[in-house]
């Protein structure tokens, strides 16, 4: 009777194990057709990944990230395939696409898990609070003391950066003078996520009721200077002044 060694035994068994890494390639075949990534059921992206939110591959905004999904659904060798202009949202897609399991590329006719690239593409999403938001900014209202939240929404749409200042009309004449600040959190479009809130009181219900108006008539002009699109939150000081 012919004996197998302990070598020849663990040789034999691992050829009996399908493999369940990915192959080190470096990189798609010429013409090979890339998979729309799918996250795998258990493997929430928002509860891993916060900050970001998937979109559509075509997205030219976005950062598509390009990986190989193994039969396990474990992805590797991710990598930028298209930059969304932004280092940190590139670095984050990167960062929370190795958090994630991804459904696995399926051999027709067979039914065996196969290794495939794929692609999936991320934005900002509405959670994200991009770091060294703008200064404040300083607007002016023109005065029309019974229509104070119209003039400032008029103004709203150039002064309300995130962090802006302005200065409005008491809500009515016999109103006294007093400031409130109100929190407006907005997404990259510029429109509120949240009801604008006070977080300080200008000691009047009224006015602070008039702020709130005026925090609320700003949506959807709540954007931060230059061409970036963000999401986050900024204070808004409102200061009544009484002619």
């Amino acid at each position: 009777m012919t004996r197998c060694g302990p070598a020849l035994l663990r040789c034999a068994a691992l050829l009996s194990v399908p493999a369940l890494c990915a192959p080190a390639w470096s990189a798609p075949p010429a013409g090979a057709e890339l998979r729309d990534a799918t996250v795998a059921i258990g493997y929430d992206a928002k509860g891993r990944c916060p900050d970001l939110m998937q979109v559509d591959a075509q997205d030219t905004s976005a950062a598509l990230v390009l990986l190989v999904v193994g039969p396990s659904g474990v992805p590797s060798q991710a990598s930028i395939k298209s930059s969304s202009g932004s280092e940190s949202l590139d670095a984050a897609a990167i960062k929370c696409v190795m958090k994630l399991r991804f459904l696995p590329a399926v051999q027709a006719g067979e039914g065996a898990a196969m290794a495939s690239w794929q692609e999936i593409a991320w934005k900002w999403g509405r959670g994200h609070v991009a770091p060294g938001a703008p200064a404040a900014a300083t607007a002016s209202v023109p005065t029309a003391a019974t229509s104070a939240p119209a003039a400032a929404a008029a103004t709203a749409t150039a002064a309300l950066a995130a962090g802006s200042t302005v200065t409005a009309p008491a809500a009515a004449p016999h109103s006294a003078p007093g400031s409130a600040e109100v929190r407006v959190c907005a997404d990259e479009s510029g429109t509120l996520i949240q009801d604008p809130a006070i977080t300080r009181s200008s000691g009047d219900p009224g006015l602070d009721a008039a702020a709130l108006r005026i925090a609320r008539a700003g949506a959807p002009y709540y954007r931060p200077a230059g061409s970036a699109s963000v999401t986050g939150c900024a204070q808004l000081a409102i200061r009544f002044e009484t002619k």
